[in-house]
């Protein structure tokens, strides 16, 4: 089920089942996709959705040019505090386009991570969807983790939202 926030924001979720979840979160912006995009899929904008509390750091420092999916980026560090490891992305890509792509990884604490961006064009500006999905490794762990990506996902959206404005 959709629940609506003001300036276009929702989440759509789907919790546990059998020890995988998923959520889809949605923002409108007053911004050219194109724009939105070359931040986005850049490890600057990465890091400036992520900002203060997470950092990303890739292999090499930023994604290499000419990737053609699907492709093992590596090992790519999560800290928090732009400081402390606290998870590590074996990232993969499996599809990278224009305003578009799919993730999938494994984690120290997933077995599984799915994660699609899209960005679209609308009038005046346009629509960025991130679908997210993962098994943890602990399963008990599933709700925990559940609510973390949440605030971790609805963060970067804010970010976005403030960077680029509301639709």
């Amino acid at each position: 089920m959709a629940r609506r926030a003001p300036g276009h924001f929702y989440v759509v979720s789907e919790v546990a089942m059998r020890g995988f979840a998923h959520f889809t979160v949605r923002s409108r912006l007053r911004a050219d996709a194109d724009r939105v995009w070359a931040h986005a899929a850049s490890a600057a904008g990465i890091n400036d959705e992520l900002g203060p509390w997470l950092r990303m750091r890739l292999p090499g420092g930023e994604l290499p040019d000419g990737l053609r999916p699907p492709v093992r980026i590596g090992p790519c560090r999560i800290l928090l505090f732009g400081l402390l490891p606290v998870e590590c992305d074996d990232l993969e890509l499996t599809r990278l386009e224009p305003g578009a792509f799919d993730e999938r990884s494994t984690m120290l604490t997933q077995r599984r991570w799915l994660h699609r961006r899209r960005v679209r064009a609308l009038p005046g500006g346009c629509e960025v969807v991130d679908r997210i999905g993962f098994a943890p490794r602990a399963p008990c762990l599933l709700t925990l983790h559940y609510g973390i990506f949440r605030l971790v996902f609805a963060w970067r959206h804010a970010r976005l939202r403030r960077r680029f404005s509301r639709l």
